[in-house]
């Protein structure tokens, strides 16, 4: 199963699926400019984190695959984006900072959900 219902996002664990975020900002961003997509756990630590580059019309897709969420437990989990003005990375190609971050929403909910039967 996989839903999204408004700014909730509702996967069973291991399903794929994908979504289309639009920026939710007047800000223009050049093309260095990454979207930073977080899903977080109850204790806020980040379990899922990737990087993207807007297309012209500020846009970027999400794809869930099975590897992104079948070890995750069933529950709630919150997911955000925040907009990386000029990112700086660390080695190993990550984003770690930049010279602004914007964020426009407060954090949204994910459910996962237990998987019941068998493919």
């Amino acid at each position: 199963m996989f839903s999204v219902e408004g700014f909730t996002i509702t996967l069973s664990r291991g399903d794929t699926g994908s979504i289309k975020i639009i920026a939710d900002t007047d800000y223009e961003f050049a093309s260095t400019d990454r979207a930073l997509f977080s899903i977080k756990n109850g204790s806020g630590e980040v379990v899922k984190q990737q990087a993207f580059a807007l297309d012209a019309n500020n846009a970027f897709v999400v794809t869930f695959f099975n590897s992104d969420t079948d070890s995750l437990p069933p529950g709630e989990f919150s997911w955000d984006v925040r907009y990386v003005i000029n990112p700086y990375y660390d080695s190993n190609g990550n984003i770690v900072d930049g010279n602004q971050v914007i964020t426009p929403r407060r954090p949204m909910t994910m459910q996962i959900l237990q998987v019941v039967g068998e493919v």
